[in-house]
């Protein structure tokens, strides 16, 4: 399989409420995000963050030797493809990718309400969930609200297992992920910018 080939970006439905944001219930193609699962469970290159409204691991995929099976997340191919998706979803023409990072979220962590906001450096985002055997119970939920305001959730959306949530980064793009038990919740992360 050619590094090309490797989004799938499955059954695509864009909204422009709260936000422009977009889903897929399937981001990469023939099962690629087991090989991505079985190395985040095992490498030691996270990194451990606390700030004042989340708590996680993280690991910049920008800076590191990925192992060659894993090549593909950010190689120049599938930065092509994603930038050219996102910039037909959102219609734009000139977005660029900042970096790409990977996040652990464990038994007890969440992310409180934010908007993503900080400046003009980074104004889009694409989330990758690669949590197989996750269960409602597991908790770990991303959560957009109409407003700041708790109580004002527009979508609850399940972490399953290789979906996609990609949205514009605004000063009303309000989210959260509500506390994960007993689990390791995973993420890959797509910053964008417009240069």
């Amino acid at each position: 399989m050619r590094e090309s080939e490797v989004i799938a970006l499955a059954n695509l439905k864009f909204n422009n409420s709260p936000f422009p944001h977009f889903s897929s219930s399937a981001m990469f193609r023939e099962g690629l995000e087991n090989k991505i699962f079985k190395w985040l469970q095992v490498t030691d290159e996270w990194k451990f963050t606390k700030a004042d409204f989340y708590t996680q691991y993280e690991i910049c995929l920008s800076n590191i030797v990925l192992p060659a099976e894993l090549h593909f997340l950010v190689s120049k191919d599938t930065v092509a493809v994603l930038t050219k998706k996102l910039n037909s979803l959102f219609e734009k023409q000139s977005l660029k990718l900042v970096n790409v990072t990977a996040h652990k979220l464990i038994d007890g962590h969440r992310m409180g309400i934010h908007n993503d906001l900080v400046g003009t450096d980074e104004t889009h985002r694409l989330i990758v969930q690669i949590n197989p055997n996750w269960q409602p119970e597991n908790g770990g939920f991303l959560m957009f609200f109409n407003s700041e305001k708790p109580d004002d959730v527009f979508a609850v959306i399940q972490p399953l297992n290789n979906s996609a949530v990609g949205f514009e980064i605004s000063d009303h793009s309000y989210h959260a992920v509500s506390m994960v038990h007993d689990y390791n919740r995973y993420t890959i992360v797509y910053t964008f910018n417009l240069n």
